[in-house]
């Protein structure tokens, strides 16, 4: 396989007329594609949240070989790249699961699968104890309780918290991570996705990855939508840039069932910076304000879509700017806003220290950004089942690309990311039995087990960049 590059010289000359560009020369360069054949026992496409946890997990309680295909580095990937100040799906003392079921299908309008939340609900307080476990700070009051921000959100030190998963899954013995390799689509064989093709995004290689079982992890769609934010502030995103739907469209080309494409998400945020605003309207109790000065969050529904349509709407009927009412709180509350935005969204502690007036002196002004598919905080996604199993046989989702879950956020993804780990574990074990592991696969066609559950090479050796394709522990 062959790929063609053209490589165009331009030059610019100035005349009485302005600027004129002149084509000079055009070449045309061809080079070897190479074709890599990788074969493991579990394929994870996507190296961010829910993949990283999904591999832990898988490497805390098999011997089965793991590859997770990152088109970055996991290290800093995905939505939790920059880090994040808050876990804001947690069952505060209390309160039950069911108590965040109600809270996420109301926040919702309904729009949820209550199958879905609670068994996500019922895993929120054990992951959270595990991302302790591995270093995670999560804030303490005086008598070593978790520090809480309203009744379903905790204060964490997170600006690390994607390299915490991401060695937590890079150094599990089983589990192999291939950086820098964008997977594109999947194969299928006998009715069962079998594996995918992708390519590596600095060299020119191109990958054809077996597995007996296959987790989909890319998280949601942004850049569907012009960005609210125009000229160089274009690349002020709310959702990472990089997560551009692609695993949608892999399944899509699959054929499996999708759900609630049409939920889009708008996020209300701090302008200029796009930082969360939770952040100062939970932390510091800071109502929502129209440029009169009144609350007008009574006025509309006080949910996430509400509160984002109320500031919409004051703008529109000549009663914007809108604010968070800051001005007033304590210098040790304002302390708190900045410690709390170094660890998620600097620029908006920046702002602050650049305009020499903080939260105290002068109200936080708001609004929303442009729509993104995110199953995370809408039911945007594959379709699965309880277990986190999609339609095509093979192919288990989590995370933002699963759909039918909204309000997962950080926690979340890591339960749905348990739960698919569990359930591709029990899948593998059906398989090699002979067994019909999706219970709807009347021909009982395993994979090859050649390998079996043998564990391979170890160590943080196993993360392998585009310059090193495939070394120990993928087999050619």
């Amino acid at each position: 396989m062959r790929s063609t590059e053209k490589s165009v010289s331009v030059i610019a000359n100035r005349n009485d007329k302005g600027w004129e560009t002149m084509q000079t020369e055009q070449k045309t360069t061809s080079k070897e594609l190479e074709t890599k054949l990788l074969s493991t026992d579990i394929l994870i496409i996507g190296g961010g949240t829910a993949g990283c946890y999904a591999a832990y997990i898988l490497g805390q309680r098999s011997d089965y070989r793991v590859l997770i295909a990152e088109k970055a580095n996991i290290r800093r990937s995905g939505c939790l790249a920059a880090g994040v100040n808050a876990l804001n799906a947690y069952i505060t003392e209390g309160h039950t699961p069911q108590d965040y079921v109600d809270y996420a299908k109301k926040d919702a309008n309904g729009i949820a699968r209550e199958d879905l939340l609670l068994s996500m609900s019922e895993r929120l307080n054990e992951v959270t104890a595990e991302l302790e476990r591995l270093g995670l700070v999560i804030q303490k009051n005086e008598d070593g309780s978790y520090a809480s921000r309203g009744w379903r959100n905790l204060k964490i030190n997170g600006e690390n918290i994607k390299p915490l998963l991401a060695k937590a899954a890079s150094d599990e013995p089983n589990v192999t991570v291939l950086n820098h390799v964008n997977m594109t689509d999947f194969f299928l064989e006998d009715g069962k996705v079998r594996g995918a093709y992708g390519f590596d995004v600095n060299v020119p290689v191109f990958y054809e990855i077996h597995a007996k079982a296959v987790l989909i992890a890319t998280g949601g769609a942004s850049g569907l939508y012009r960005p609210n934010n125009p000229g160089f502030s274009r690349h002020k995103l709310w959702y990472p840039p990089f997560n551009t739907g692609a695993g949608y469209a892999m399944g899509i080309l699959a054929g499996a069932e999708m759900t609630t494409f049409e939920m889009r998400f708008i996020a209300l945020r701090c302008k200029d910076t796009i930082a969360p605003v939770g952040t100062i309207a939970q932390g510091v109790s800071a109502s929502q304000v129209n440029a009169d000065g009144e609350e007008y969050e009574k006025r509309y529904d006080r949910t996430t879509s509400g509160r984002l349509y109320g500031t919409v709407m004051e703008s529109r009927e000549g009663r914007g700017p809108c604010y968070l009412k800051t001005t007033g709180i304590s210098k040790e509350q304002e302390m708190s806003l900045y410690k709390a935005y170094l660890n998620m969204a600097p620029s908006q502690t920046l702002k602050w220290m650049e305009d020499d007036c903080g939260p105290a002196g002068k109200n936080v002004e708001i609004e929303g950004t442009e729509p993104y598919i995110v199953g995370g905080h809408t039911a945007s996604g594959y379709w699965v089942d309880e277990n986190r199993r999609t339609t095509l046989l093979g192919l288990f989702a989590a995370g933002d690309v699963a759909g039918g879950c909204p309000q997962k956020y950080v926690t979340g993804a890591l339960a749905e990311a348990e739960i698919a780990a569990e359930e591709m574990m029990r899948y593998l074990s059906e398989e090699a039995i002979g067994g019909s592991a999706a219970g709807k696969d009347p021909e009982k066609q395993g994979f090859p087990q050649e390998s079996g559950n043998v564990r391979t090479h170890g160590g943080a050796d196993r993360i392998y960049d585009s310059d090193r394709p495939n070394e120990a522990g993928l087999s050619n």
